[in-house]
């Protein structure tokens, strides 16, 4: 009987025990089934789900009839996860033939490590193997199948152009962030906004399917010619072969609207390579300096006729007044100023036709006054930004009437004393042309969304007014007779009435802080045709090989330029 009782007892506590096993697995499917069916389902879902951050491709930059100038194309860039190599080694030997590197670069790659929390050294979780990387790079790669490799879809920035107007361009960097010219002040536009798509993942983490691509940046239109540039380009072109120069610089402004119509420097760069094989970094970064807004220098002659403005504005003058210009040799007060030439008695007209250093410093020094001086300068821009809309302005060098020697006021009026760059003189001289007000410059005409939709457009903006009307009226016949018949000649244009003004300029040794004889900066600013002018422009060459008067060095490049170019200009 106690035997049977104990095998009673023990049958019970086996029955109690697979009973309570039901009863759990019962509850647990329960707990899966239903009860929990929502957050098991997520977090199954969540395994299979990835996200991916797409970025766009970078909108279009266009130029004044919509020929794309930068565009953004599709490539793949080479990534992976150490963590997840069982064997970085053998992946490595693998990849190396796929990427034509060498194994052990490859291995190193593969090898970095992280700390840890806890100290531990472990293999990174993502580094980049080759960005950018060729269809048929791409390809072999992906036919390895090598656990946490992944190729990624990006964008490579394409410059159809080459090298045609890479200043104002600029450039981006492997990231497609905009890094200089207008891909760097419009990065906002042109780059769009990141964003986050939903993806199907294999148990690797691998994406399945690759998400249709988000739209992109905006795209920005130009004020520029693709057409007009290239003329302009092509002439400076010819300017370096034949003059040796430093550098060089052309730009093209419309008159009626500050538009820019053209701009380019030399030296130059390809934007899709701005560091080519075998190019030291530094000289490469010199060669993408635009030069036309960021390196101001002394202007010269082609000041003079700012000065001029302003003894006429202040009615001190007419243009057939006349001036004793002292056979070419003046004292002044503690310094004496000579003339290339021994002009006796020349009308204000002549003292700007023949360049006269003694008759402009009398006209638009001594007669105006430090004080009008100033002002005029003021007024014409000199000393600040013009605002255009590309990065990196100089604002040049006005100095305060406190900083002014007595030698100031006769300086100015032959353009030393004084640092401009090449914008703000054709913008100054653009005031001229249309009537004495100072507009401020752009090159960027609208943005536009994918669909077309219009986003920003640019409107001229008057900054202030110069001078008068009459003044700048007078001031255009003297500077069609400077071209007609003065020193300006080889820019003359037959039937387009150009005006404008040479410049010759001693540079300073900086090693002796005086000018020297040596070196020498060629200029000519002006604009065309003399009534209602439809484009100003400068040219200046900076440290001429051999013949280097701006009369023979810029003035027939000036006129190269409109020669072939006034038909692309609206």
């Amino acid at each position: 009987m106690r035997g049977e009782r104990g095998s009673r007892r023990r049958a019970g506590a086996v029955f109690a025990a697979l009973t309570l096993v039901f009863f759990l697995l019962v509850f647990r499917l329960y707990d899966l089934q239903i009860a929990g069916h929502e957050f098991y389902s997520a977090a199954r879902e969540a395994q299979r789900r990835g996200v991916l951050e797409l970025r766009p491709p970078r909108g279009l930059i266009v130029d004044a009839r919509g020929t794309p100038l930068a565009v953004s194309a599709p490539v793949g860039s080479i990534a992976a996860d150490p963590s997840r190599m069982p064997d970085r080694s053998a992946a490595a030997r693998l990849l190396a033939a796929a990427l034509g590197r060498p194994a052990s670069d490859v291995e190193a790659t593969l090898s970095k490590t992280r700390r840890g929390s806890d100290g531990a050294e472990r293999p990174v979780e993502f580094v980049w193997l080759q960005r950018h990387a060729s269809e048929e790079t791409t390809q072999a790669v992906s036919r390895l199948n090598i656990p946490g490799l992944h190729i990624r879809r990006e964008f490579d920035r394409v410059y159809p152009y080459g090298s045609l107007l890479a200043h104002t361009l600029g450039i981006v960097n492997i990231d497609d962030v905009g890094g200089e010219g207008l891909e760097r002040t419009l990065d906002a536009w042109l780059g769009g906004a990141d964003v986050r798509r939903r993806v199907d993942v294999d148990g690797r983490r691998r994406a399945r399917t690759w998400p249709e691509l988000p739209l992109s940046g905006s795209n920005a239109q130009l004020t520029i010619d693709a057409r007009l540039q290239r003329v302009v380009e092509k002439a400076l072109d010819g300017a370096v072969e034949r003059h040796k120069p430093r550098w060089a610089v052309a730009v093209l402004l419309d008159p009626r609207t500050g538009a820019i119509q053209a701009l380019a420097n030399r030296p130059t760069f390809d934007p899709s390579r701005p560091v080519p094989d075998g190019v030291n970094p530094a000289e490469a970064a010199l060669a993408r300096r635009n030069l036309a807004i960021i390196a101001p220098y002394e202007p010269g002659s082609t000041w003079k006729p700012f000065a001029v403005a302003g003894a006429l504005e202040a009615g001190l003058v007419r243009p057939d007044s006349r001036v004793d210009c002292e056979n070419g040799v003046w004292k002044c007060g503690a310094r004496v100023l000579h003339d290339h030439k021994p002009y006796g008695m020349l009308t204000v007209t002549d003292v700007i036709a023949k360049s006269s250093n003694i008759g402009a410093a009398k006209v638009g020094g001594v007669m105006l006054g430090a004080k009008r001086l100033w002002r005029i300068a003021d007024a014409f821009g000199f000393g600040k930004r013009t605002g255009i809309d590309l990065p990196l302005e100089d604002a040049g060098t006005l100095y305060p009437l406190f900083r002014w020697t007595s030698l100031s006021v006769t300086s100015l009026p032959m353009g030393h004393e004084i640092a401009a760059t090449p914008l703000q003189l054709v913008t100054a001289m653009a005031a001229i042309a249309n009537g004495g007000r100072i507009l401020r410059p752009y090159v960027v005409e609208r943005i536009t969304a994918p669909d077309g939709t219009l986003l920003s457009a640019t409107e001229p903006q008057v900054v202030r007014q110069a001078v008068g009307e009459k003044t700048c009226a007078e001031m255009r016949k003297i500077l069609r007779e400077a071209v007609r018949a003065g020193t300006g000649t080889k820019a003359d244009v037959e039937g387009l009435d150009v005006c404008g003004k040479t410049g010759t300029t001693r540079k300073v040794d900086p090693a002796t802080g005086r000018y020297t004889r040596e070196k020498h900066t060629s200029s000519f600013l002006g604009f065309a045709p003399q009534e209602r002018a439809r484009v100003c422009l400068i040219v200046v060459v900076d440290e001429p090989q051999g013949e280097y008067y701006g009369g023979a060095v810029a003035a027939p490049i000036a006129a190269e330029i409109l020669r072939e170019g006034m038909k692309y200009v609206r």
